[in-house]
């Protein structure tokens, strides 16, 4: 297995949760009908879950890279390796990177043992560093489990962090996952071939209250590193008030901006997420 391509696994999915998740809503109205603010949550979700990966991915490329060729960021990181350190440094002005992001800060990765070895694991933290002016902080520490019964490497990851928005909205997250590399670990030259199945439990708070997030093992999300959005799986919130909000990414695996909101009258309501 090569070490350039193993991803830190996305521990667990950033979930944002709508102002009317923990504000009073009326409950019919929040059982029956699909608000602005639940379109804003699944939006949210979305947005924190590929800022932590897309994290992940730096820091992978960074672990065999010097210079400025970190991964997604030609031009920008800045990648240094101090033992057991490596810093990705973007600097403290954004900087508009190869994949259309602008980056700015530090991220940085602590390593115990080679990222190949079972029972090795690393560490990400991140220092005043912001991906469109959404500023990241927090830990993940990712540990590599050896591969499972079909050959395929697996992770498991732990995620405590946060994600302020530029509007000034603060997300928590708090993660337990599990991430299996299912394609591309044969081809180590090829990243864009790479795709990862995510499952796990976790919570997401936001003022006012806590939300907890389930990915499901029967609907793993399926993330590939050559699309910008989750291609398939499902999300299933349980709101404070008792409520649950399923957010589907789709059954067959497709590179789009769509999702659907299902509440729990069964009402369906189709998404464009960022």
């Amino acid at each position: 297995m090569n070490k350039s391509k193993i991803v830190f696994a996305l521990g667990a999915t950033a979930l944002a949760v709508s102002v009317c998740l923990f504000t009073g809503c009326r409950k019919n109205d929040d059982a029956e009908v699909a608000t602005e603010q639940d379109t804003n949550y699944a939006n949210d979700q979305n947005m924190a879950e590929k800022m932590f990966d897309d994290a992940n991915s730096i820091s992978d490329k960074a672990s065999v890279t010097t210079g400025s060729g970190a991964f997604k960021t030609s031009g920008c990181g800045t990648v240094t390796h101090i033992d057991s350190l490596i810093i990705v440094d973007f600097g403290t002005t954004n900087c508009l990177c190869t994949d259309g992001r602008y980056r700015r800060g530090k991220v940085m990765i602590v390593k115990n043992g080679a990222y190949a070895d079972s029972g090795s694991f690393h560490t990400i933290t991140f220092d005043n560093y912001y991906q469109n002016d959404n500023k990241i902080e927090g830990t993940k520490k990712v540990t590599n489990r050896g591969k499972n019964s079909l050959g395929q490497p697996y992770f498991d990851v732990v995620v405590n962090g946060t994600v302020t928005k530029t509007d000034g909205t603060v997300l928590t997250t708090s993660w337990t996952r599990v991430r299996t590399w299912t394609a591309g670990y044969n081809t180590p030259i090829n990243w864009t071939d790479d795709v990862y199945s995510i499952k796990g439990t976790g919570t997401i708070s936001r003022t006012g209250g806590t939300a907890t997030v389930n990915i499901p093992d029967t609907a793993p999300l399926i993330v590939a590193l050559n699309c910008r959005w989750i291609q398939a799986g499902k999300i299933v919130y349980t709101l404070p008030s008792g409520l649950v909000r399923t957010l589907n990414y789709g059954d067959t695996p497709a590179c789009d901006n769509q999702a659907t909101l299902q509440l729990p009258s069964g009402t369906v309501k189709t998404i464009t997420l960022p």
